[in-house]
């Protein structure tokens, strides 16, 4: 390729103002941003763990974005699986682990086999794995998420 072949090729780089390439810039990552899966209120995600030993759990998950009742179920489900004692009373990975039990438990439509019973793992770092891309689709969903442009400022 020759030198002014290169140089028609970013022509319009070195034509347009830095105000203009950045709010081309803002404009397409937007529009990237508009397309991704985790602004629907299902998602669906492919999801591979593998231990220090090797061992892989994988598979397809569909989680859902959960209603006011369903949210009230996760906290019922939560009280539950900490036996009915005050939240406060319970360590910290307890409560969490049983925070994520419980939101998963309602949330994920789809599963594989291995994730139908989340309390009989014994990597606690899987099931955090796990709950992390469900948080995940949740922020984006929600608009926790900033969008790239917004980020910058």
């Amino acid at each position: 390729m020759k030198e002014d072949d290169m140089v028609k090729g970013v022509k319009h780089l070195l034509d347009a103002s830095t105000d203009d390439l950045i709010e081309e810039s803002i404009s397409q990552d937007k529009e990237s941003s508009m397309d991704d899966p985790k602004l629907n209120e299902e998602y669906e995600f492919a999801f591979c763990w593998k231990d220090k030993r090797g061992h892989k759990w994988e598979g397809h998950f569909t989680n859902k974005i959960l209603s006011i009742a369903e949210h009230q179920a996760v906290g019922i489900l939560r009280s539950r699986l900490g036996g009915g004692i005050p939240v406060e009373s319970l360590d910290l990975l307890t409560n969490e682990l049983n925070l994520i039990i419980a939101h998963l438990s309602i949330s994920l439509k789809i599963k594989p086999k291995w994730a139908e019973d989340l309390r009989t793992l014994v990597h606690i770092d899987l099931l955090q794995d796990l709950y992390k891309e469900v948080a995940s689709h949740e922020a984006m969903f929600f608009g926790d998420v900033e969008f790239k442009e917004d980020s910058s400022s």
